[in-house]
């Protein structure tokens, strides 16, 4: 999700918008509340669609039509708004992620995961079809999982473009090629036997994870949906007799939704889902509980600063009249007393603090903060986010049509200190701002106030960099965001991420590790130890899998304890060591994971049993998924 922009309605009907889900066909879809607390996702018809008095009078009728359908695998119309300038549909919110981007990330579900969502579906194909409506655009993107089984959206209301000569003219094929009926790609009359079609192109999907229907083009894909035999020889046996019956060319073959649930029931497998998908289920309901709650304390600090202003504004009345009888008194000879004796009222102050808390600084967002401020003020964003252990970076075209990499880091590992950066004479946030120009690259960085010291550092470079204004006004919007509002990450409740790393260490072991006197030195996801002995560090972070792409030369592990500890084999005997262990896979090929360096002082050769000694006390304490 992302957050609202000023395009955006606050308000739909008695709905409460609180941040953007997405955009799709026939518009934006938002996440609101009702006045009851509950989450709703709410369809804004694009304004041109809403324009066409025939669409929306086929908009209202399936409104109306969908209302009707309440199954345990739907998601049922909450509310709507068909009369509106731009009509708007509010439906259940389901806290889940879309089929197509777990198999992404998770890769096909095995045989209990295949079963539970064959059931599902069925289940909501006879939901639907009592309500006497076909879905028409029925895909993995219209499949929501949730822990107890998937959730189909959209129902019925992908008819209301069939025959959209607005639509049409684009040369948008309505539906979803790989996952359409042949029927449907040929434009003949549709029956209730194109959903179940549908279905069995989204579980050799999610069994294999391919469409059975591939192609490089629409036309290539319609073509074999037309014409080609499925390619359903990867799909599970059990599964495979199931899926081919609904692939069949003649809708009259395939079975009814009935059918379909019954032989659902008889795959022999537990109807659960793989481990990997509840994880990227409990993420995403995380996401939107965080979104929740950062719309509860905006309204908080909305309410407070509403009710400072009322103070003033009472306040300044009551001087205003004082002041006249003052000059009232004065003209009958009384002593007049001058404006500044009279009662004060502090105003707010216009330019707070930076001072993010130690949390805010291990859960900042900065790609969120590039892609929502840098890129929504300076540019459109030309690239990927790129999510680093300490922050983000990407790339964005300017007016100009100049492309500019933007990164934004948290911290001195950033690679920059406060000693190798010069002060600019601005200051944002009352901390001064620090920076460095070298012809290619600006470097714009403030030190956090209060709460904990850690630098917030932009670097923006390109080949043909001239000047630094685009670095000075993106970083000072950055700075700016933070003083009212802090983008924190959406993270599992178990995520190392969360912790504060110095408070893994324990203090004697420390002590003996490093020697006497040691300091100690907090970054966000960093905890050093400077000892007389030795000098050691412990960091958090998020990056590739060691087991993947190993960042050291000569990879090996040794087992510390049940855990498996990664190395360089290199390192043995010598006065310096580093250790790092793989807590858990998040998504892609990255993974949380604990590192530790350590560089004896002087010749002594055992870096890596202390290592060893100082890790197998830390690593049992780290939360367990």
């Amino acid at each position: 999700m992302k957050a609202l922009t000023p395009a955006d309605p606050p308000w739909l009907g008695r709905n409460h918008m609180l941040a953007v889900i997405g955009r799709g066909g026939m518009g934006r879809v938002l996440l609101g509340r009702t006045p009851t607390g509950r989450l709703v996702a709410v369809k804004q018809i694009h304004r041109h669609l809403a324009d066409d008095p025939e669409f929306h009078a086929r908009f209202e009728r399936e409104v109306a039509a969908s209302r009707q359908v309440t199954g345990a695998y739907t998601a049922a119309v909450v509310d709507s708004g068909t009369e509106s300038e731009t009509p708007w549909l509010a439906t259940e919110y389901i806290p889940g992620p879309d089929l197509g981007a777990v198999i992404d990330d998770c890769g096909p579900m095995h045989l209990g995961g295949l079963r539970l969502l064959a059931v599902g579906l069925a289940l909501a194909l006879e939901e639907l079809h009592r309500a006497g409506l076909v879905h028409r655009d029925l895909k993995p993107g219209n499949v929501l999982l949730t822990p107890e089984g998937p959730r189909v959206i959209d129902f019925g209301i992908a008819r209301s473009l069939d025959g959209d000569s607005t639509m049409t003219a684009t040369g948008s094929v309505i539906g979803s090629p790989a996952y359409m009926s042949p029927e449907q790609a040929e434009g003949r009359d549709l029956t209730q036997a194109a959903d179940v079609f549908s279905v069995g192109a989204i579980l050799a999907m999610a069994a294999t994870g391919s469409s059975p229907f591939p192609g490089n083009s629409t036309p290539q894909i319609l073509y074999s949906v037309i014409r080609a035999t499925p390619d359903i020889e990867r799909v599970p046996p059990s599964v495979r007799d199931l899926v081919a019956a609904c692939l069949e060319k003649d809708p009259a073959k395939r079975p009814s939704a009935r059918q379909l649930l019954e032989a659902a029931g008889r795959i022999p497998a537990e109807p659960v889902w793989p481990q990997s998908v509840l994880n990227r289920i409990a993420e995403h309901r995380a996401d939107a509980e965080w979104w929740v709650e950062t719309a509860a304390k905006q309204a908080n600090q909305q309410e407070r600063l509403e009710r400072m202003r009322q103070r003033r504004r009472r306040t300044l009345r009551a001087v205003a009249v004082a002041a006249v009888s003052a000059l009232v008194i004065a003209g009958t000879g009384v002593t007049v007393y001058q404006w500044a004796r009279l009662p004060g009222y502090a105003e707010p102050m216009t330019d707070p603090s930076l001072a993010l808390t130690p949390e805010e600084l291990r859960l900042i967002d900065t790609c969120e903060l590039l892609d929502t401020v840098v890129a929504g003020q300076f540019g459109a964003r030309t690239g990927d986010l790129a999510q680093s252990s300490i922050g983000c970076g990407t790339d964005i075209t300017d007016d100009t049509e100049r492309k500019l990499r933007y990164v934004l880091q948290v911290g001195e590992s950033s690679g920059y200190s406060e000693d190798s950066l010069n002060p600019t004479g601005e200051t944002v946030g009352w901390a001064p701002i620090l920076g460095k120009d070298d012809g290619s690259e600006c470097v714009r960085s403030v030190i956090n106030q209060s709460g904990a010291r850690a630098m917030i550092l932009m670097r923006v470079y390109a080949l043909d960099y001239s000047d630094c204004a685009n670095a000075d006004q993106a970083f000072r919007a950055v700075v700016e965001r933070l003083l009212v509002y802090v983008p924190m990450r959406k993270l599992l409740p178990e995520s190392i991420l969360r912790l504060d790393p110095c408070s893994l260490l324990d203090s004697e072991l420390s002590l003996s590790v490093a020697g006497d006197p040691a300091k100690r030195s907090v970054e966000p996801r960093r905890c050093t130890v400077d000892g007389s002995d030795s000098s050691f560090q412990i960091e958090l972070v998020e990056r590739t899998r060691p087991d993947l792409t190993s960042s050291f030369i000569s990879p090996a592990t040794v087992q510390i304890g049940d855990y498996t500890v990664y190395f360089d084999e290199r390192q043995v005997d010598q006065s310096s060591c580093a250790l790092e262990h793989m807590v858990r896979p998040t998504t892609g090929k990255r993974a949380e994971i604990v590192t530790f360096t350590i560089d004896n002082y002087g010749d002594a050769p055992d870096a890596c049993e202390k290592a060893e000694r100082v890790l197998a006390d830390v690593l049992p304490r780290l939360p367990r998924s």
